[in-house]
């Protein structure tokens, strides 16, 4: 086995269930404890030895290249390719094929993943896999490819997206792979295709060595809003540190940028992300969430399980609870925000409630209703 370790990252997809957040930004960027969440699942392969790397893209890719670069910054080599239509999870792969020589590793550049990759590796060598699947466990696996393993973990069953009444395992599949080269001749040239709804059933029908190995780390899908939150207070509640503030009462893990101002009189209870800039005005009441750089939080608001994204502003006495804030936007006061995604530059006007809402566009007479 050669000493360059190759790694692709799919990163083409649009992120529909994340809209209005996914219109201006490609989901890999959508932000985690204050790191693009595509920055987790690099720096896991490279620390795992994996420094030659392919992202594959297509939706906003030059956003996604302007972030991440060449791969400097990580100590990698990053090249691109490009999908002007998608090609699928194992489609991509396949045209980059002439660059796959050894074992290498296919990993979902939109879900968090901070783990041991190398592990991953040596386990998909100690068993001479043809295919190793990184697995974790979930309480409802029915967004999810689930699998049935002998007593060797060589996976015998598999099952994308099942119906409850289908479920005959909680462990799933969670879209990092080791393989090794011959994979790709089962993938057609310039075919839409998928590994779970074809390579891997296919790979079962021939025998051929496919293992599964549970993950440890952080792991977590990012398809809703509520999984983005999640995944940010999982990696503040690992990374972040209980803080003592003048005259601030403050409970939990919670971390805090720099050049941010937090008056008397205000509450904090981690797991809390707070980022650069921030300034927190008396009597606010940060609960379990993410507040990002630049934003002004104005006297007596509540915020409670929700993200508050760059630049935004919440206006006196609002309450912003289970809710997604995203970049730009004009929270004025008085304002109650319930399960709901704000998309950027919006304004929402005084005394305003929306529940259950999806904002792209201005909300019209919305004094006292909801608003969707």
């Amino acid at each position: 086995m050669s000493d360059n370790l190759k790694a692709v990252i799919l990163a083409g997809g649009i992120g529909k269930r994340l809209r209005p957040l996914t219109e201006h930004r490609p989901k890999p960027l959508i932000p985690v404890a204050g790191r693009p969440c595509i920055d987790f699942v690099i720096r896991s392969l490279v620390s795992g030895g994996f420094k030659e790397i392919i992202v594959t893209t297509g939706y906003l890719s030059d956003r996604l290249i302007k972030s991440i670069g060449d791969g400097s910054k990580y100590g990698a080599t990053i090249l691109y390719s490009f999908e002007e239509e998608p090609a699928g999870t194992a489609g991509a792969i396949k045209k980059v094929a002439d660059f796959l020589d050894d074992t290498f590793v296919v990993a979902s550049g939109d879900l968090l993943a901070d783990i041991d990759i190398g592990q991953l590796l040596k386990y998909h060598k100690d068993k001479e896999a043809m295919a190793t699947m990184a697995l974790t466990k979930v309480s409802d696996p029915t967004d999810f490819g689930i699998v049935g393993m002998n007593k060797s973990n060589k996976i015998i069953k598999f099952a994308e997206k099942p119906k409850k009444k289908e479920v005959f395992s909680n462990l799933i599949n969670a879209g990092i792979y080791v393989l090794e080269p011959e994979v790709l001749d089962l993938i057609p040239e310039n075919t839409m295709y998928d590994f779970s709804k074809q390579v891997f059933p296919e790979i079962l029908e021939k025998d051929m060595k496919l293992y599964g190995k549970m993950i440890k780390g952080i792991w977590r899908d990012i398809g809703k809003p509520i999984d983005l939150l999640q995944a940010s207070l999982d990696v503040v509640e690992r990374e972040g540190a209980k803080v003592k503030l003048e005259k601030v009462k403050t409970k939990g893990n919670i971390i805090i940028g720099k050049n941010t101002a937090i008056e008397k009189g205000v509450r904090i209870i981690g797991p809390a992300y707070i980022g650069d800039d921030v300034y927190v005005s008396s009597g606010t009441v940060i609960d379990k969430s993410c507040i990002y750089d630049s934003v002004f939080i104005d006297r007596d608001t509540s915020i409670k399980n929700s993200i508050i994204l760059d630049g935004s502003k919440i206006g006196w006495q609002s309450t912003i609870d289970e809710s997604v804030i995203s970049r730009d936007c004009q929270i004025e006061e008085d304002v109650t925000i319930i399960k709901s995604i704000i998309g950027d530059k919006m304004t929402v006007k005084i005394h305003s409630k929306l529940e259950d809402a999806n904002l792209t566009q201005p909300p019209e007479n919305n004094n006292g209703n909801n608003n969707r």
